[in-house]
């Protein structure tokens, strides 16, 4: 460049936005060009009139003109119109509630506007809730990042939401319950003697003693269809998930109840296992059909908590229960995740409390 300019001041900072753009363009963000303020034009103005040597200003100029601009609001329009046919309903609705967060907390800038410090400003400022919480609306930004691209919003690599580190989520240990309150809850029920007690023992009972997720024994409204009584097997001693009521794992498995001694699983307690769940599903046993309602949970949770059995529900309790009950009698963790439908990797790393083995033996044994 020149060596006069007659404010050397607006030379120096003409420069300095120059090294800038160059930078951002070996990044990938060409978009960022885009956010020139008026002040900040003058400067482009000046760059030009220096010469411009190395071509910074006039590549990025060109190649900015190869993407269209759209705000963060029309993205999330369109990423929720996507999500619009999917057939999962939690899917559609997750992606159509953290888009409208993000619509409403950034929706006036343009996406290709937004830095890394931008996002971090945002998700530590504008989002309220846990952790966890606010590091899902993240994911569905970086999500957003990357069909904006494929709707080229955005050049290909540009994704500051990316390099934003999620926040960190404290890993809570599994809550179990007490044998002694389930026994409890289960021959409430059982006392009750009203038209849905049964499917409700059944369901307690393969929570419980088949580690199943409630989504796995009632299935889902309006997406997929429960446990059939088909399913389970009382000659051969197993129950079979289909791929329907398997869920996000979308494949089959068996959970079976007979020995695996390389496992850890004995003779012994493979039969008290079986010998619990038929005690309790046996007397409500039906040739065909689901072996309970859909939003069974919804009504054992708060009745059990009104007649003052429990003081709450836990997300899964009764299947936590089930794995670490396994685990203290010594069944080995690759064999649970087989059973449970998880990976080793989860079971190793979620289950390390010690449950003691008179505890987990006193819950594989709540006969009536």
């Amino acid at each position: 460049m020149p060596r006069r300019v007659k404010d050397r001041k607006n030379k120096k900072e003409a420069e300095k936005l120059a090294r800038e753009i160059r930078a951002q363009l070996k990044r990938g963000e060409i978009g960022q060009v885009y956010r020139a303020s008026v002040e900040e034009q003058e400067l482009l103005k000046l760059c030009r009139k220096l010469g411009d040597p190395k071509r910074v200003l006039e590549d990025a100029l060109e190649k900015q003109g190869k993407f269209k601009r759209a705000t963060v609001a029309e993205c999330c329009d369109r990423y929720i119109g996507e999500y619009r046919d999917r057939d999962s309903a939690r899917t559609r609705d997750d992606a159509t509630s953290k888009a409208g967060i993000i619509r409403e907390t950034l929706g006036e800038r343009y996406l290709d506007s937004l830095t890394e410090r931008d996002i971090e400003e945002w998700r530590d400022s504008k989002l309220k809730g846990s952790n966890r919480y606010r590091n899902n609306i993240h994911a569905h930004l970086r999500h957003l990042f990357s069909r904006a691209r494929v709707w080229g919003f955005v050049p290909k690599g540009h994704n500051p939401a990316r390099d934003v580190p999620s926040l960190k989520v404290p890993r809570a240990e599994p809550v179990v319950w007490a044998p002694d309150d389930l026994k409890k809850c289960l021959q409430w029920y059982r006392d009750a003697e009203s038209s849905e007690s049964g499917e409700k023992i059944v369901f307690l009972a393969l929570g419980a003693f088949a580690g199943m997720r409630p989504s796995e024994i009632e299935g889902i409204v309006g997406e997929r269809e429960g446990l059939r009584w088909e399913d389970i097997d009382f000659k051969q001693r197993h129950i079979r998930i289909r791929t329907e009521v398997a869920g996000k794992l979308a494949e089959p498995r068996y959970i079976t109840f007979t020995e695996k001694p390389g496992a850890g699983l004995s003779k012994n307690l493979a039969d008290t296992m079986w010998r619990t769940l038929c005690s309790w599903i046996e007397p409500c046993r039906k040739a065909s059909g689901p072996v309970t309602f859909r939003k069974c949970q919804r009504l054992v949770s708060p009745e059990l908590r009104e007649a003052g059995l429990i003081s709450r529900w836990p997300q899964d309790g009764l299947r936590h229960t089930w794995i670490s009950s396994l685990l203290a009698l010594g069944v080995s963790r690759d064999w649970v995740a087989e059973l449970a439908g998880n990976s080793p990797g989860i079971i190793r790393t979620n289950y390390k409390r010690p449950l003691p083995e008179k505890v987990a033996k006193g819950w594989f044994a709540c006969c009536s």
